[in-house]
């Protein structure tokens, strides 16, 4: 009977550690899963900022200048003073990018569609804004924002945008790449965390 009692307790032992362990990688691999896919997400749409399907002249272009730094495309700092985040706005606190490209492809001559990305530090969770109904020049405030990741899961605890500080110039062009850094652990296990960085080049920049 002892010899039997021992023999369950080791099974048991490993059976609650192959558990305790395949919970793990499982928790480990949603939480890449959901950041690969927001990350993804966001690069796309940065790398088509500025994209306007029209055999127009390109200082036509409507979203050449969608932002108020003249851009395309544009990150904001945190709130405070005249960066166009509001500290009294609920997930608020964070960085910003704000952009925009012809999504349709429909060639209007008037920019019809407006994207954004940012931090709610409320539901740490990475949040996304898609409207066609805006006042240039844009700005993080405006518009209907939406979690694209799971807070109920995930806690995002950075999100940031930062722009190379010395964009190369050419005869027409300005040539801008972006480093988005995304951090989160999950919300079941704290100790499980992941990072991710990419550097998103502006293929449309004028």
């Amino acid at each position: 009977m002892v010899l039997g009692l021992l023999v369950s307790a080791i099974v048991i032992g490993m059976f609650s550690s192959t558990v305790g362990s395949t919970r793990q990688a499982i928790t480990t691999i949603r939480l890449n899963q959901e950041l690969r896919t927001v990350m993804d997400l966001m690069v796309r749409d940065l790398r088509r900022s500025g994209f306007w399907n029209s055999g127009g002249a390109a200082a036509s272009n409507p979203y050449a200048s969608i932002t108020d730094a003249g851009a395309p495309v544009a990150v904001y700092a945190a709130a405070g003073a005249g960066n166009y985040l509001n500290s009294a706005v609920a997930g608020a606190s964070g960085q910003c990018v704000i952009l925009g490209y012809d999504s349709d492809s429909a060639g209007a001559s008037v920019a019809t569609r407006l994207i954004g990305y940012r931090l709610d530090t409320n539901d740490e969770a990475v949040e996304g804004l898609w409207t066609d109904t805006f006042v240039a020049p844009a700005h993080c405030n405006m518009g209907s924002w939406s979690n694209l990741t799971d807070e109920q899961t995930v806690r995002v605890t950075n999100l940031s945008f930062t722009p190379d500080p010395s964009p190369a110039s050419f005869a027409v062009a300005t040539v801008r790449n972006l480093t988005i850094t995304l951090e989160a652990e999950s919300r079941s296990d704290s100790r499980i965390k992941t990072r991710i960085t990419d550097q998103v080049r502006v293929r449309n920049d004028l």
